[in-house]
């Protein structure tokens, strides 16, 4: 049995007990209606709680600045009917330069320069090097709007709600981290 699957369980267990104990004792309304409601909240909290638990990407910007590990483009697939996402697996690093927590996988949505960004920094990291990446965000021209409509093929401009400002990663390369020197022991 998968964990997901054991806490549908456990919680439906739980949910026959509070019944049997709503009906069988003889304790005030109140008290029986705030237990089912504190009841409902924790499915509702654990179910939002435990998203980040499943190792599945999150749907967040990264921290900003963060370390670079690897990513993955997936490109649209009008076969399939995706619209494409960019997964990166960054770890937080602090104002000195030093990585912080654990890596994480996150998921941003899919856009031709990100991808191409994203893809010169694989290119910089299998040669070896290690990079900062820091977030911003770009506000679309006009021009800039009609060259992506051309190149995607898109007939009308995104209403205000869309992509008038595109994120964008500025990468550096993370300076070497010093070593005490060695002992002649």
């Amino acid at each position: 049995m998968t964990i997901p699957l054991l806490l549908g369980v456990a919680y439906a267990v739980l949910a026959a007990l509070l019944l049997s104990l709503n009906l069988e004792t003889k304790y005030r309304r109140e008290i029986k209606i705030a237990a089912i409601i504190g009841v409902s909240l924790l499915y509702v909290a654990t179910y939002h709680g435990a998203q980040n638990l499943r190792g599945w990407a999150i749907a967040e910007a990264p921290p900003n600045p963060f370390k670079l590990h690897w990513a993955v483009v997936e490109e649209p697939d009008k076969a399939r009917g995706t619209e494409g996402a960019i997964f990166i697996l960054g770890q937080k690093l602090s104002s000195r330069g030093v990585a912080v927590g654990a890596p994480r996988l996150y998921e941003l949505p899919f856009t031709p320069e990100l991808a191409e960004q994203i893809d010169e920094a694989l290119t910089k990291k299998e040669d070896g090097k290690d990079l900062e990446a820091r977030l911003s965000y770009k506000a679309a021209t006009p021009d800039d709007v009609d060259e992506a409509q051309k190149r995607d093929g898109q007939k009308s401009r995104p209403d205000s709600a869309g992509e008038e400002d595109r994120l964008k990663l500025n990468f550096r390369e993370l300076a070497s981290p010093d070593l005490p020197p060695k002992s002649a022991n």
